[in-house]
């Protein structure tokens, strides 16, 4: 079912993405658009459907259909208060309603999914467009094209095999990395700044964790020095922040390094459970609701050319770095290259030492060793941070949940010796 759904799927994506430029388009130019960000994902579907019916016959009448609905929604008909026009996403909705009905005497199922999606497009109007002529600034719009460009153009034109002597820069691996994380980043920048302050400080702590743990540290303990009634909640949000940026690493494991994977990734699940157990036994035990946020956090877009050229160059570097220190100087050298990576960086150490587990040049033993040295340094960091900005308080109830994130981890690891 996936794999007949693909073609669907690729054309409402398609659909959208010229919607959403032309919606945008039309709106700086201070008129209304006529093929928008619902008609155009509506006339993409349409077409994919009539591709999979395969028949020159109706395909032919479907584009007839089509041209004439286009020089149709130009004319208006009546005048003064009296006057209407055919509206295009109605007219596309009803053509491809028929044409759902057609497709359901072969493959009903296909047709109610297919169904699902043009009564989701229609029932979210007010908010598509609100979204689209208002949500979307400028300089996200140039993001979405820098993903775009990097997901699909750069991946597939780089080497899919190593470039260097020493078998350590796979062009294909680091920039899947890349988009993988960018992917995530992004999406959760712009839920965080759509919903704003209204889901609490939980889900805006957790939300950020995403896209940059360090920054909603930052954030939220400064508030907990302005806001000295609500540190329980702060601290949930702030244990979430370390939540959610865990989870990140378990997708880079999962994607970069599968073959690892299913060794290492219990040293971060144990530490997600237990955080996402503490943030909700703080407002339990408290008997306090999740204060709203009064206001969003602030970040910078996290995709610009820029962003991507650094993330790449810190990439290899970490990576070099990590794998010239084991053949220097062995386990040792690993651990403490991983450790002084992980104040900066905890997702390129996993990256780092997953891949060279997967490649052969350490042991899998010593990669989770090295995530976990890296995990408690990254944390000693944010700790530091927490104290300075927002105070003893915040820092005493943040480093209990944060050693037993990490007690967690390490527990795991002795626990289950023959996992490595």
């Amino acid at each position: 079912m996936f794999d007949e759904m693909m073609p669907f799927l690729t054309a409402l994506v398609i659909g959208l993405l010229v919607g959403l430029e032309r919606e945008r388009s039309k709106n700086r130019d201070g008129g209304t658009p006529i093929f928008g960000v619902r008609t155009l994902p509506l006339l993409s579907l349409l077409g994919a459907l009539a591709a999979y019916l395969a028949n020159e016959a109706f395909t032919v009448v479907i584009g007839v259909f089509v041209g004439i609905i286009i020089l149709m929604s130009h004319v208006r008909w009546g005048e003064g208060s009296d006057s209407w026009r055919i509206g295009p996403t109605t007219a596309v909705a009803a053509m491809l309603t028929f044409v759902l009905g057609y497709l359901a005497h072969s493959n009903s199922q296909l047709a109610i999914v297919l169904a699902v999606i043009l009564f989701t497009l229609l029932a979210i109007k007010a908010r598509l467009h609100t979204f689209v002529r208002s949500g979307i600034k400028k300089k996200e719009m140039t993001a979405v094209l820098t993903f775009l460009v990097s997901a699909f153009v750069v991946l597939p034109l780089l080497p899919n095999d190593f470039v260097d002597p020493w078998q350590l820069i796979h062009p294909t691996r680091i920039w899947l990395l890349f988009v993988l994380i960018a992917a995530v980043e992004f999406s959760s920048y712009i839920a965080l700044r759509q919903l704003g302050a209204r889901w609490g400080l939980m889900m805006t702590g957790f939300l950020g964790g995403f896209v940059s743990a360090t920054a909603t540290t930052i954030s939220l303990a400064r508030r907990a020095q302005e806001q000295s009634g609500r540190v329980w909640p702060i601290a949930s949000g702030l244990v979430l922040a370390e939540t959610s940026s865990l989870i990140v690493q378990l997708g880079v494991l999962g994607v970069i390094a599968p073959k690892v994977s299913l060794h290492l990734a219990p040293l971060l699940v144990a530490p997600v459970l237990v955080g996402m157990v503490g943030a909700i036994g703080i407002i339990l035990f408290t008997g306090r609701q999740s204060y709203p946020a009064e206001q969003g956090l602030d970040f910078e877009n996290p995709i610009s050319i820029k962003r991507t050229a650094t993330f790449a160059l810190l990439i290899s570097a970490g990576l070099i770095l990590v794998a010239l220190a084991a053949r220097w100087f062995g386990d040792l050298g690993v651990y403490v290259t991983s450790a002084l990576g992980g104040a900066a960086s905890l997702r390129i150490v996993t990256f780092s030492v997953s891949e060279l587990a997967s490649s052969g040049e350490i042991l899998i033993s010593v990669a989770g060793v090295a995530i976990l040295l890296a995990m408690l340094v990254n944390m000693a960091v944010k700790m530091i941070i927490i104290q300075r900005a927002g105070g003893l308080r915040l820092f005493f109830i943040c480093f209990l949940f944060f050693c037993l994130m990490l007690a967690s981890g390490v527990m795991t690891y002795i626990l289950n010796p023959t996992g490595f």
